[in-house]
């Protein structure tokens, strides 16, 4: 899994004051472009717990504070006049030793680090550092020369080999060249083309075919080995060792012609014999084959009598498949009905209630999610959620209508009036809710949403922009990297 960048070891580590056991409390005051003048400003500015520039000013025990510097579970006042004079402080970027000339009021700094260029961020393809502080780890470099690393030097960038024109990572093309079919190599016996000096150079995939019909230094086979020559010449010679040893050659052939007829006289002898011995078993099987004649014909008269019995045995069969069949559709249905009532997503009441986890997961990598499927009614239904949809920074939420065991039962295409909620953890009478009812222009524009599903669910219809992913991060709807997403469905009349 790709090494995360999070708050605790990047923006909030240059922006916030880090103390002992890890919290982050007030501004660091040495960001700020115009420094505290006076004893006064600092009196007023400065957290006296932290000493970093206020942030969420209020009271305590006398004395001006951050809010998170004041112990769990005591109650504090802010201070409205501190927190509008921080706010409105200058700050330079946390990254202006690297050369980023940002500057702007202390409330922008988080969100300008996130589009920083000169931000460290992980490699977008994973790969790792070789040696330093970082060894084994995603290599991380400034937002702003990732396009160069991915182009010229990351490992992992795809590369297209000159040769067979395969597109191959760049840490493995050296292995791949010593593989590549197409790649160019010597050939083995060191030949050459006629009129030049170089050895010839081959695709490595020719070299078989080379050695086997064209390499004029490849060793083969005297055309004679079958006639009991065992010479092994170059291709290239293998003319002129005919021609010295023709002679031999004749006599090995004729030698070899007068074994091969010996080895046929024989061959043919006992061809005869057991041509006299089939016949004999040709005469023997023609009698038995009488004899069996006779018996068949006996055979046949009762055989008729049993392909009588056969048929009215085959039409009870066929009787039986046909209530089988009954019976099977009937156990569908039934089934169809059981998985309705007694499914634990089922909702009589029109209601889910849905549980996700891994919110910033999901949202980073951009990763559709979907519900368990529930039930309204008899119908069949599934919830579905879209992370940063159409690229817009939004959540999109989708109901899809699935293939049901008792659609051929309900009424098409199907109205409903839909409830979107996010459970607000903090109060829950300021959740954030959406209401939608499907309505005769909703049918006609988009009617494959509505109709009878003829694969396995319909195209969803929902809200593409439900809420942005800024907003559902707010503590108040996340909680513990989770969030409550409540779906109420309301069937309606047809039109």
């Amino acid at each position: 899994m790709a090494e995360k960048v999070t708050d605790s070891e990047g923006r909030e580590d240059l922006v916030y004051i880090k103390t002992e056991d890890g919290s982050y409390r007030g501004w660091r005051v040495d960001l700020l472009i115009d420094p505290l003048s006076n004893k006064m400003e600092e009196k007023m500015l400065l957290c006296s717990s932290c000493n970093g520039m206020l942030r969420d000013a209020c009271f305590y025990e006398g004395q001006v504070r951050c809010g998170v510097c004041i112990p769990e579970g005591v109650a504090w006042q802010p201070v409205i006049m501190n927190r509008e004079i921080v706010s409105d402080k200058m700050i330079s970027c946390p990254l202006k030793k690297r050369g980023c000339e940002w500057s702007d009021t202390v409330t922008t700094v988080l969100h300008h680090l996130e589009e920083c260029e000169f931000f460290p961020v992980l490699c977008p393809l994973g790969c790792v550092c070789l040696d330093g502080e970082r060894k084994g780890k995603i290599m991380k470099l400034e937002k702003r020369r990732i396009p160069e690393h991915q182009r010229d030097s990351c490992p992992l960038r795809e590369l297209v080999c000159e040769f067979c024109v395969n597109e191959v990572k760049a840490c493995e093309m050296n292995p791949h060249l010593e593989v590549c079919e197409y790649f160019p190599v010597p050939c083995p016996n060191e030949c050459v083309i006629e009129g030049e000096e170089a050895t010839r150079q081959l695709k490595r995939r020719d070299v078989p075919v080379h050695l086997s019909n064209e390499c004029p230094l490849q060793k083969v086979e005297c055309p004679y080995w079958v006639h009991g020559c065992r010479e092994e010449i170059e291709r290239k010679k293998m003319d002129l060792h005919e021609r010295e040893f023709m002679h031999i050659h004749y006599r090995l052939s004729m030698t070899d012609m007068k074994l091969k007829l010996i080895d046929s006289s024989q061959e043919l002898l006992t061809l005869k014999q057991n041509q006299i011995e089939t016949n004999d078993q040709l005469d023997r099987a023609t009698k038995e084959i009488a004899f069996l004649q006779n018996e068949n014909e006996n055979k046949t008269k009762k055989l008729s009598k049993v392909n009588h019995m056969e048929e009215k045995l085959a039409t009870a069969n066929t009787k039986i498949e046909n209530l089988e069949k009954q019976i099977t559709e009937k156990d569908s249905e039934l089934k169809s009905i059981k998985e309705v009532f007694y499914s634990h997503t089922s909702l009589p009441t029109g209601q889910l209630e849905w549980k996700i986890i891994g919110v910033k997961q999901k949202i980073q990598n951009k990763e559709n999610t979907f519900s368990d499927p529930f039930y309204v009614g008899l119908y069949k239904c599934q919830g579905k959620i879209k992370w940063n949809s159409l690229n817009t920074g939004k959540v999109g939420v989708y109901i899809s209508i699935l293939k049901g065991g008792y659609d051929n039962k309900l009424h098409w295409p199907i109205r409903y009036k839909r409830t979107l909620i996010i459970l607000n953890h903090i109060n829950s009478n300021n959740n954030y809710e959406i209401t939608k009812q499907i309505t005769k222009e909703d049918l006609e524009k988009y009617p494959d949403n509505f109709k009878r599903p003829t694969e396995m669910s319909n195209k969803g219809c929902g809200n593409c922009s439900f809420i942005s992913n800024t907003e559902i991060l707010e503590a108040k709807y996340c909680k513990e990297d989770s969030i409550t997403l409540l779906i109420k469905i309301e069937l309606l009349p047809a039109l």
